[in-house]
């Protein structure tokens, strides 16, 4: 009977097996699992055991290269950088370059930021110059790439730039990801980018009807159910702006840890419930809240609403 992962440490915390047999066991399920959960345990489980030689490291890198899985690809980013950080430059290098997959490209930049050394830096540094030399966000959509490749050829010139730390380089490029990912999701999305940090300031996933009309295909919508399904949006914490409108959100609570968003246009969704209030009020500094067209409006007192915030729930009634 083949053992589990947690299996073979408890095995090893037993005495029963040695650090050399533990290894081979659990480098046999990386190897040879179909299961995906069981290959990232048995990394996580490498780890613990405590051997880190030449070996394994060229395992995981091989991991990091060419695993056909995500998951794994991460897991192994994870321990090079936990465990082999003077060789976790050059595999990083060459994933960032090459890397195709939304979250492993996250995890990383996230991992070079957290190295924290000048070749990491430089990394960072050379990818969002890269930006610039890129045309197109979404090369399958024809979507261009002119907004950020004007403000990232403009702000790589300034004498900031040079003293940017290793977070507000992997923020740069973390932000520009994200868009470029959600431009493959949805069919509507528009942004700007503040051009004093390269940050998005306003997102745009909203569904108008008039796009129907402009070249998109009739029914092809956003349809967003779910905050939480807008892949990447918590790494876009400078946004000031967001409208979700004419899509089918029920629940706003991950909105509350977006410290500097000021608007937000929640325009006909599915908001009914007397929760998402809370939440909205938790938002620090919101400042305008579009409301209307959700069920929710029916059961508000404006009395609710803190003064500062300018508050739309009919046509024809405003708080301010």
């Amino acid at each position: 009977m083949t053992l589990t992962p947690e299996e073979i440490f408890m095995e090893l915390k037993k005495n029963t097996i040695n650090k050399s047999t533990a290894y081979d066991l659990l480098t046999s399920l990386i190897e040879n699992s179909k299961s995906e959960n069981v290959r990232v345990e048995s990394i996580r489980s490498l780890e613990k055991i405590g051997l880190y030689h030449d070996k394994l490291y060229i395992l995981l890198e091989n991991l990091l290269i060419s695993d056909a899985s995500n998951k794994i690809r991460m897991a192994a980013a994870e321990f090079i950088k936990n465990r082999f950080l003077e060789k976790a430059i050059r595999p990083f290098k060459w994933a960032i370059k090459h890397e195709n997959d939304y979250e492993c490209l996250i995890t990383i930049i996230q991992k070079l930021e957290e190295i924290n050394n000048n070749e990491s830096k430089l990394i960072l540094v050379n990818e969002i110059k890269r930006i610039t030399k890129i045309k197109y966000l979404n090369k399958e959509k024809r979507i261009e790439n002119k907004k950020y490749k004007k403000i990232i050829k403009k702000l790589s010139k300034s004498e900031k730039f040079n003293s940017l730390t290793h977070k507000k380089l992997s923020e740069i490029l973390i932000n520009y990801l994200t868009i470029a990912n959600l431009t493959k999701q949805y069919p509507n999305v528009f942004f700007e980018i503040n051009p004093q940090n390269g940050l998005i300031k306003e997102l745009d996933l909203s569904d108008y009807l008039e796009y129907e009309v402009k070249g998109i295909p009739f029914g092809w919508k956003n349809n967003i159910e779910s905050i939480s399904e807008i892949e990447g949006l918590k790494h876009l914490r400078h946004l000031n702006k967001i409208d979700l409108s004419n899509n089918k959100i029920k629940n706003v609570k991950e909105l509350v840890n977006f410290e500097n968003l000021t608007y937000l246009i929640l325009t006909n969704n599915k908001i009914s419930e007397l929760k998402n209030l809370e939440y909205i009020k938790k938002i620090p500094n919101l400042e305008y809240l579009d409301l209307r067209y959700n069920d929710i409006v029916k059961n508000v007192n404006l009395n609710e609403f803190d003064k500062k915030i300018r508050v739309l729930l009919k046509d024809d009634l405003i708080l301010k």
